[in-house]
């Protein structure tokens, strides 16, 4: 039985807040930002297939193994950054590196002024804290980009905890976040909720946990295919974020 939740997190990305524009437009912008850097006076034609083409290949990795070993989340994707920079325009490591920061601050920047908060998210905040409950964010991904996109969206002033995946050393379904989370807030897994759109990282990971399980289908239309492959299933599903409020309080 789904007990009422002393705390209630929500997902960022695609939950809380949703991209202006669409990720790989935000990489492109970046990329032209860059591009007279980019392009040696041996070429001619624009490199920016193989620049995103090598991008592609060491984000991958670096998402599957962004915990292990040496260095932060931040200088493993640096370094994506400055190999995609190698593999365009020879230069000196060390000046690779240099620019990849610039690339990796610029990017940062560009992606928390790609966020705006969804419509209804401050008021499912302020009325689900002004009923007595506390809440919070459990994102993945990099800490200094997914805190600066909260910072810009003003979110510290508004939930209880802030919990980026990388705190935990994993990614979301990982029950090492959700733990990480429940210690963070002081309660016991069956008195905490997870809202999200992600089937697996969200509603899964957090029922695995022992939480409750949300999902947020705005549309209305994954609900019935996004868990079809996956053995838990979400404890309600909402449309809107002010569903928890229905849910909880009215």
């Amino acid at each position: 039985m789904l007990r009422t939740p002393k705390v209630i997190f929500f997902d960022l990305d695609e939950t809380l807040a949703e991209n202006v524009i669409p990720i790989q437009q935000l990489f492109a912008q970046m990329y032209f930002q860059f591009k007279d850097e980019l392009i040696s006076d041996k070429i001619i034609t624009d490199p920016q297939d193989t620049f995103f083409t090598t991008l592609r290949s060491h984000a991958g990795v670096v998402w599957n193994t962004m915990f292990d070993g040496n260095g932060s989340p931040e200088q493993k994707l640096i370094y994506c950054f400055s190999q995609s920079i190698l593999s365009v325009k020879p230069m000196p490591e060390s000046a690779a590196d240099q620019l990849g920061k610039h690339m990796f601050e610029r990017f940062v920047s560009l992606s928390a002024n790609n966020v705006r908060l969804q419509n209804d998210a401050l008021p499912t905040l302020a009325a689900l804290n002004a009923a007595g409950f506390a809440t919070g964010i459990i994102t993945n991904g990099i800490e200094q980009l997914q805190m600066a996109k909260i910072q810009q969206l003003n979110l510290p002033n508004a939930v209880d905890h802030i919990i980026v995946s990388a705190h935990a050393g994993a990614h979301k379904p990982d029950r090492k976040v959700f733990q990480h989370a429940l210690d963070k807030a002081g309660v016991e897994a069956r008195h905490a909720w997870q809202v999200g759109d992600h089937a697996t990282n969200d509603v899964a990971g957090a029922i695995r946990a022992g939480m409750g399980g949300v999902f947020y289908d705005p549309t209305g239309k994954r609900a019935a295919t996004a868990f079809a492959e996956i053995a838990e299933v979400p404890h309600h599903t909402i449309q809107k974020l002010l569903g928890v409020v229905e849910l909880l309080i009215t």
